[in-house]
């Protein structure tokens, strides 16, 4: 929480309480919450410097036995690696005794960070070949192993980035979709959902958006963007249902419409300016389109009061404009013409966002 929001709130809660609008205890209260927000910040700075600190002792423990590796005895190898490996491990159990999660969250990044480089240096000193993608996939499944056992969600955070690595070089080497990335991905949101990893599953859902998207140029036939962009109305429209269904799914709800949108906007973009030969008349169309899905977009997100999603559509919106304003660049009137349709759709927009909240204020009044 901000600094100059404390502040305001500090100097709104006085006169909230002489309006007769809070009651004093309900301002102690409320200034006793804001001021317990620094130690959890703390935590975070602490949290995120030792994922940190863990990555950088990954990078340097792998160099150094990639730097000494050929000088070594076979057994020394082994004995190193295992023993590097077995060693941060332990220390993520004995911080987690200690009461220290934010430390040994760290020292279990480390020991997952050591067994990718032991897949990779093992594979070396026996000169395995075969299919280089399956070692990412053995070592995502040894992060996520970790994370699951250890109860450490930065490890299953490492899994979600190793299988989305997998899933891009197995799509690379075959030149077309690869749809085992699909159960990979599901694992790894299972594990993360069991464990309470709400931003791991945020981040899982932005992997899986780019991989629907990435079908628009992949499946035979390409570019094949609108079926993407079904593919994000039926999301977005899912999400909504859910949004209805209950306090329990309202958040999965939530993350379906932002999911949705996002591949949506992302195969319009893609009719509009990758396929260059589309008509110009076709291309304002869908842009109208676009324009019109980024104001219900905010208008859904002042609604629910759902600030992610409102940024998004705001900036899928300028997006927009600066490509279609780039599209119709050297034509005046086809130009001019956009920028009247694009104030008149601000306007509307303002229009819109003034109705929606004087309609939540009218519905928190009548429920006080």
């Amino acid at each position: 929480m901000s600094l100059s929001y404390r502040k305001q709130l500090a100097e709104d809660l006085p006169r909230w309480v002489a309006e007769g609008w809070v009651r004093p205890e309900g301002a102690q209260a409320i200034l006793a919450e804001v001021a317990n927000d620094g130690p959890d910040r703390q935590n975070r700075i602490v949290g995120i410097l030792s994922i940190l600190g863990a990555v950088l002792i990954g990078a340097g423990v792998i160099s150094f036995v990639a730097a000494n590796w050929q000088e070594m005895p076979r057994l020394v190898r082994l004995g190193l690696v295992v023993g590097m490996l077995w060693a941060a491990y332990g220390a993520g159990a004995f911080l987690f005794e200690r009461g220290l999660a934010l430390f040994a969250h760290g020292a279990v990044l480390v020991g997952s960070v050591v067994f990718g480089a032991s897949v990779m240096l093992v594979a070396q000193m026996y000169h395995l070949h075969g299919n280089p993608p399956d070692a990412v996939i053995l070592w995502a499944a040894g992060a996520l192993l970790a994370g699951l056992l250890m109860r450490s969600n930065p490890s299953l955070v490492l899994g979600l980035l190793l299988v989305c690595l997998w899933g891009g070089w197995e799509t690379q080497l075959r030149e077309g979709v690869f749809w085992l990335f699909l159960p990979a991905w599901g694992v790894v949101v299972a594990a993360m959902s069991w464990r309470g990893c709400e931003y791991g599953v945020k981040l899982a859902a932005v992997a899986l958006g780019v991989w629907i998207v990435s079908l628009g140029y992949t499946l035979p036939g390409h570019p094949r963007n609108e079926f993407v962009l079904a593919i994000g109305v039926a999301i977005g429209g899912g999400g909504l249902a859910l949004q209805y269904r209950g306090q329990m799914l309202r958040p999965y709800g939530r993350l379906a419409v932002a999911l949705g949108f996002g591949v949506a906007i992302a195969a319009l973009l893609g009719l509009q300016f990758v396929d260059w030969r589309r008509e110009l008349w076709s291309v304002i169309g869908l842009a109208a389109v676009t324009l019109t899905l980024s104001l219900a977009a905010v208008a859904w997100g002042v609604w629910t009061q759902d600030r992610w999603l409102m940024r998004a559509a705001f900036v899928a919106f300028a997006i927009e404009v600066v490509s279609l304003y780039a599209r119709t660049l050297g034509t005046l009137m086809n130009t001019s013409l956009f920028f009247v349709g694009a104030g008149v759709g601000v306007i509307a927009l303002a229009l819109l966002a003034f109705w929606l909240n004087r309609k939540l204020g009218e519905r928190m009044g009548a429920s006080s």
